[in-house]
């Protein structure tokens, strides 16, 4: 009988069972072996022992083998929530590998990690607010009400943070909140909030977009015309008409861009007078615009 070259010299390293329990030394090797089957169920009973494999398994994270880089992530993710806190530290890593793995596997860790995760959205480095924001938009509805929470923060980014996540998660319990942060005192702020509406495409969120934009930053004002386009309220025809006369080109390139995503006849003559603007970027808005409102009423 044929036996595969290293599995039998493996089974000791595999061993999971010993007189004293399991062998975490053998198993932490045996994620490094060459044979995947072997790799495989090495990491499943590093996730069996819990919570004195954290550590070690962290420290696998940083191997360069990918394949053990995702089988440590696995057993972490296997453990749970004990190993929420060392996975939020590793979101700080130098190696951009070990805190993508480390949001990932909090993503997969799921509800649980959610009060952490945002506490760590208040972290000095930007990184680890973002990875913490977005391992959030990947746990999805649970973390709904306390990101909302979190649009009344007292730190800026936390509410950036926060409401960037929502719009990707796009619950509409959201949309009230999200209103309200239209007129936050921070710029940033009141820019993503008109962004992530515009995601969650909420008709409700209308009126208050067309009173961003008649904000005096093009920064809040072109995210507020995007969203107006997204959630195709001809409500906003009017005030988006009136922002093609803009001094800033910048806000009548997001204007010709939502009506033209809107699609109501009545904009075309006011588009067709900035198709001769100095501006590139809004001629060519502009066109595209007139070209989407004939084909939306071709017909009709």
């Amino acid at each position: 009988m044929l036996h595969a070259p290293g599995v039998g010299s493996a089974k000791k390293a595999y061993s999971i069972h010993t007189t004293s329990g399991m062998d975490m030394d053998g198993l932490i090797k045996a994620i490094r072996h060459p044979n995947l089957g072997i790799r495989w169920r090495a990491a499943l009973a590093l996730g069996d022992i819990g919570e004195p494999a954290i550590k070690p398994l962290i420290r696998a994270l940083r191997e360069n083998d990918q394949d053990v880089r995702w089988l440590a992530g696995l057993a972490l993710g296997r453990i749970g929530e004990v190993a929420i806190p060392q996975l939020i530290r590793a979101l700080s890593e130098e190696d951009h590998d070990v805190r993508w793995h480390a949001t990932r596997v909090l993503a997969e860790i799921g509800e649980p990690a959610i009060p952490q995760l945002i506490a760590a959205l208040r972290d000095d480095d930007s990184d680890t607010q973002w990875r913490s924001a977005y391992a959030l938009s990947l746990i999805g509805e649970p973390a709904v009400d306390l990101l909302i929470l979190a649009l009344k923060d007292k730190i800026w980014w936390v509410r950036v943070r926060a409401v960037w996540a929502l719009g990707e998660i796009r619950d509409k319990r959201a949309v009230e909140p999200l209103i309200q942060s239209v007129n936050d005192q921070d710029w940033y702020v009141r820019w993503a909030a008109a962004d992530a509406l515009g995601k969650i495409g909420d008709k409700r969120a209308a009126m208050c977009l067309g009173k961003a934009l008649k904000e005096p930053d093009s920064f809040v004002q072109v995210p507020a015309t995007w969203a107006l386009g997204k959630l195709g309220s001809d409500a906003s025809v009017d005030t988006l008409v009136h922002c093609l006369k803009c001094s800033d080109w910048y806000v009548r390139w997001g204007a010709a861009d939502a009506l033209g995503n809107i699609g109501e006849m009545r904009a075309l003559e006011d588009l067709k007078k900035i198709l001769e603007d100095k501006d590139e970027y809004v001629r060519r808005a502009a066109y595209e615009a007139i070209e989407k409102i004939r084909k939306k009423n071709a017909g009709t």
